[in-house]
């Protein structure tokens, strides 16, 4: 999707939904407070947790084993604020201009593709990419199989940042660091898988049947009516803490929007704009 058309899209949100005012997420100054103070405990809990394994001396199986299992369980506990914040400040505001490509294509997966009228789609996933061309969508398997590589990239390369390398230099343990590693994959490639299915209902069979997906499916649907909520997309714990967690519309959204049983009716199209499909 070229900038243009982005942008007369945004432009077509601007005008129904705010009278033509851009109106960007506001942080409010409790939510300054709740950000500040809980992300600064997730980090302490997470460095002490750290600083434990560094002192768990010897080579055994169950050191190694708990050492491990700590690693991977460390991964979502700090995961759900980084997300938390890439997603608010990178892709629903570019705060980063060297970023902010990926806010107007994750502004037109809102707008363009995936508005709440025609939230579900049919087909295999069609995949937006950073270019600024007249394509709208990848539509080849290798593009699609490149884009998606490209995301999950992009996840563990948070993961290696904030959580392998102070997790290395706190602990200078190979096990534990495996575990972040192990907790990692998991956690990038559900990312990818759970969205996949949630927007394209019967791509993900096993993820559809396990009892927390309708919670996240609920969960976004609300994200896509109301933007500064449900920030987290996986992992709604920083949700929660920093009180941006919803799950409920009010009266007045779902009369304008619908409710997600009448949205997950309402498949339309292979992945095309929603205006294609309509």
């Amino acid at each position: 999707m070229s900038d243009a058309h982005i942008q007369e899209v945004l432009h077509e949100h601007e005008r129904q939904h705010h009278n033509g005012r851009a109106q960007p997420l506001r942080v409010t100054q409790v939510h300054r407070v709740r950000l500040v103070f809980w992300t600064v405990v997730i980090v302490l809990i997470s460095v002490a947790a750290m600083a434990w394994v560094s002192t768990m001396k010897g080579e055994s199986f169950p050191k190694d084993l708990g050492a491990f299992a700590l690693g991977v369980a460390i991964i979502p506990f700090l995961a759900s604020p980084i997300e938390w914040f890439v997603h608010r400040f990178v892709y629903h505001q570019p705060v980063i201009q060297a970023l902010s490509r990926i806010y107007s294509v994750h502004t037109a997966h809102h707008f363009a593709y995936f508005p709440t009228w025609r939230y579900v789609t049919g087909g295999s996933a069609r995949r937006l990419t950073l270019q600024s061309d007249s394509r709208t969508s990848t539509e080849t398997f290798w593009g699609n199989a490149a884009i998606r590589i490209a995301h999950f990239t992009w996840y563990m390369a948070f993961g290696a940042l904030f959580m392998w390398l102070p997790g290395w230099i706190i602990t200078r343990d190979t096990v534990f660091l495996s575990g972040l590693i192990a907790g990692s994959i998991v956690v990038s490639n559900l990312f990818i898988v759970v969205h996949d299915t949630i927007h394209r209902p019967g791509s993900h069979y096993i993820v559809e049947t396990q009892p927390w997906f309708n919670f996240l499916d609920n969960h976004h649907y609300i994200h896509h009516v109301s933007l500064g909520e449900n920030l987290n997309f996986l992992l709604p714990l920083a949700d929660l803490l920093f009180g941006t967690l919803r799950t409920q519309l009010t009266a007045e959204e779902l009369r304008t929007h619908g409710s997600l049983k009448r949205a997950k009716m309402l498949r339309s199209g292979e992945g095309e704009p929603a205006h294609v499909a309509a």
